[in-house]
């Protein structure tokens, strides 16, 4: 048996509502897979996550990210004022174990929309693991534009190099 982690840490520069959508996104992604009844939907993640069902006001949230039922942005979530603009933030995705970056992805793309309109976010992460087994180490990148979301991972790349698929 071998313990495999994905780790990846970034940050970014967002607006003050940005972030509180982001920390709010957080804050119901974990209370909702812990069968918890998370605060009542603001209008502003309503708005980024319109419900798919009118009568379930989770719903839309729970469908953006690949598993409905565990809705969590995958990573530990840390924010703070940015020195040089208090209207502004610093937010930081870590995470040594569980990175998810489907997830952070999706709810970037989702929750800052002004960021992302003056250009797109980006970063990568490392999957590790416990044994010498191979296949199982790599890495990935993703990169965050305001309307579409690019991801690829090193084995997908070194395949298609592989192959002789310059791209």
């Amino acid at each position: 048996m071998a313990d495999i982690w994905i780790q990846g840490s970034f940050a970014f520069r967002c607006t003050a509502a940005e972030c509180a959508l982001i920390e709010e996104v957080a804050n119901a992604g974990y209370a909702l897979a812990n069968d918890d009844a998370p605060d009542p939907p603001s209008a502003a993640l309503l708005a980024a996550f319109p419900p798919d069902d009118a009568n379930a006001r989770w719903s839309g949230f729970r469908e953006a990210f690949n598993d409905p039922e565990f809705p969590t942005i995958g990573a530990d979530f840390i924010a703070e004022t940015c020195p040089d603009d208090p209207s502004a933030r610093i937010v930081c995705f870590a995470s040594m174990d569980d990175f998810d970056a489907a997830a952070i992805a999706v709810v970037i793309q989702r929750c800052c929309p002004e960021t992302l309109a003056k250009g797109p976010i980006g970063f990568e992460w490392a999957m590790t693991c416990s044994k010498p087994r191979i296949g199982e180490f790599g890495g990935g990148w993703c990169a965050i534009f305001a309307d579409r979301i690019e991801i690829d991972a090193t084995n997908e790349a070194l395949s298609r190099a592989l192959a002789g698929d310059g791209n």
